[in-house]
């Protein structure tokens, strides 16, 4: 059993032992770290046995003509140059996120939780995207879609005329996201709240997605290398 903790981790303590899981993995930047930073933690014994999923220096402890010896845990799964400088600000990150400081950020996260999901619900045609019901407890993440207007555009709306950034998608969970959306939708939006997320900011989104259900984006949209963006585009831009 693997536990994908990557929205986890940076809102509540997570306890492998507790869990009862075999494995938890979690990425670095949720925790505040630099991008391409990351953590597979588990049971010793298999990784011990598995062999390497890449294979190259620091990986192996004797080549021959003929045969290949791993190296013990952990450099058997770290082939390579090490991610020094990403391993060195992971470890930070996670000191810095005590079990105390998070049970503390928790507190204030539930409110700011609180305040957003029930101002996205005041809103007509919005709905929440949730698994096990609205009273079931949930960390700082909001999916929702609104009635009229697809994910992209409306977080393309919202960044280029709000400056708030959400996720426009199906969040790397792609079966479940599907499962859950309304009929109609094809993607959904996520609001997340984190270490500096702050009241006005709930009121700004809440405000920008009610204005938008109202009168819809102000500006036109075009596909831009991928992207929604104003065409033409009127920000000033330096």
């Amino acid at each position: 059993m693997v536990v994908d903790a990557a929205q986890y981790v940076p809102h509540l303590p997570f306890s492998l032992a507790a869990s009862g899981a075999d494995y938890v993995a979690l990425s670095g930047h949720k925790l505040y770290a630099p991008f391409g930073s990351g953590v597979l933690a588990g049971r010793s014994d298999w990784l011990s046995a598995a062999t390497p999923y890449l294979s190259g220096g620091g990986a192996t402890r004797l080549v021959t003509e003929h045969d290949v010896q791993w190296n013990d845990l952990p450099a058997r799964h770290e082939a390579g140059s090490p991610n020094v400088l990403g391993a060195v600000a992971l470890a930070a990150a996670c000191d810095t996120l005590t079990p105390a400081t998070q049970e503390l950020l928790h507190i204030r996260e539930s409110a700011l939780l609180e305040r957003l999901r029930a101002g996205l619900a005041g809103i007509d045609g919005v709905r929440e995207l949730n698994l096990w019901g609205s009273d079931h407890a949930r960390v700082g993440i909001v999916s929702f879609t609104v009635d009229g207007l697809p994910a992209e555009p409306l977080a393309a709306a919202l960044s280029a005329e709000y400056g708030i950034g959400v996720r426009d998608g199906l969040f790397c969970a792609h079966p479940l996201t599907r499962h859950l959306l309304p009929e109609g939708h094809a993607q959904a939006v996520r609001a997340s709240l984190g270490l500096g997320t702050s009241t006005e900011h709930v009121d700004r989104l809440v405000a920008a997605v009610a204005a938008l259900v109202e009168h819809g984006p102000r500006w036109e949209y075009a596909d831009c290398d991928g992207r929604l963006a104003p065409v033409p585009d009127p920000r000033d831009v330096l």
